[in-house]
Formats: C-alpha cells, structure tokens, sequence
C-alpha cells in the first residue's frame, strides 16, 4: 500500500477545494456566521450542437437532479472539511428546483457527508416564483423542507415573487442588492416583511458605514461587503 502524500510540514496534504466558500458577515460584530457557496459549475441546460456533441457522445447525461446532487455533495465535503460556519447557502437552478427528483436526491447525497440538511440552505430565485411555473416551484420548495433544508430567496435582480404569508413560512433568509435598496420603497417594503417573518435578510455589496441605516430597515447580514471609501 502506497503511503499517504504529506506536505512539507509533515502534515496530511487536504483535499482540493472544489467551491469557494464565502463568509456571510454580521454587519454589526463583523463576525462571519454563514456561508456562501461559490461555484463555476451550471447545469448544461442548452442544447449542444457541432463538435461539442461529438466530445459530448459515451458520457451519461445527468438529469438536473443528479447534477444538484452530486454538486451538494461536493459542496457538503467541502464545509466539512474547510468551516464550522452554518449554514451553507447554494444556489439552486430553476431547472433543478422544478424537477420532481431533486429534494429525495439532495437528501441521499446529504446523507452520504458529515452535514445534515439543516446546515445547508438551498437558494432559489425569485424570478423562479413569478414564472408560469410558480406553483411548481413552490412545491419544489415544500418538497426540501419536508427533506429538512433550509431555503433562501434571491431577490438581488428581481422581486416580483408575492412574498405572501404562505411563502415566507417556506423560506430562511432574503438576500437583497444594497445598492439597489435606497429610493426603492417596493424593495424595502419587501426586507420589511422578511424581516417581521422572522427571515434572515442578506444585503449583498453593502458598505459598512451603512450598517445603521440597513439594520434600521430590518437587515442584520452582509455579503460581498464593501470597504468605506
């Protein structure tokens, strides 16, 4: 049997690191209490013509749910292996969240790591319930609850969803864009009743010197946080 590599230190070499994990920061301690899942990897969802195709003939295709699953699994080894923060947020396609396998096969592949499905949140956008397909949505969302994962709405291009009493008992947090929340009343309006839920709000390129202003609307979490000029 082949020994295991070490490092120069003498210490076992860790595995590579598959996704970023970026902290979610709380804007008034500045401590980082969540994560973020970063990943370069999507779903193939566009057809594949020309050499692509031919590169592409022998190799199983997986259907969205696979893929989501073997993508949370990879990110669960990582938080396991790399972080305490919890939980850890991972964006959600809406081709995966539609897809009727998707909560029973992020549930198997959370069972294979060391994380359980309360530490991992998964985030869906909002477009995805203010589509045709809203109800499907939601009932993707109802479907990972059941299984015991968290759920996030992304609300940074979009918020159009009806942020109603049905769907906020559905969902953990609000990531909002900072920048977009100043002169937007039907954005704060929107932190506002996540916030009043219970729904950890999220704003995303925010400054730090604006800390007061956003707790004041009802935001408590940084992402993306930027230094004050």
């Amino acid at each position: 049997m082949r020994p295991t590599p070490l490092s120069l230190s003498g210490a076992q070499t860790a595995p590579p690191l598959r996704n970023r994990l970026l902290p979610v920061m709380h804007l008034e301690t500045g401590d980082a209490v969540l994560l973020f899942a970063e990943t370069e990897k999507r779903f193939e969802e566009r057809a594949v013509f020309g050499p692509a195709a031919l590169a592409a003939e022998g190799s199983e295709a997986a259907t969205p749910a696979q893929w989501m699953a073997e993508h949370l699994e990879a990110v669960a080894h990582d938080a396991h292996n790399r972080t305490v923060e919890r939980p850890v947020i991972v964006e959600l396609p809406l081709v995966a969240l539609i897809h009727p396998d998707t909560a029973l096969a992020c549930d198997a592949a959370i069972a294979r790591t060391k994380l359980c499905p309360q530490e991992i949140c998964l985030e869906v956008q909002d477009a995805a319930l203010a589509l045709p397909a809203a109800r499907s949505a939601q009932s993707g969302i109802e479907a990972l609850r059941k299984c015991g994962f968290r759920v996030s709405l992304n609300s940074t291009r979009s918020w159009q969803a009806p942020l109603d009493h049905n769907l906020r008992i559905l969902l953990d947090s609000l990531r909002v864009d900072a920048r977009k929340i100043e002169g937007d009343e039907a954005l704060q309006d929107r932190i506002d009743a996540a916030a009043c839920a219970g729904m950890l709000v999220i704003a995303e390129n925010a400054n730090w010197r604006d800390t007061y202003y956003l707790n004041e609307l009802g935001v408590e979490y940084g992402f993306r946080m930027r230094a004050d000029a």
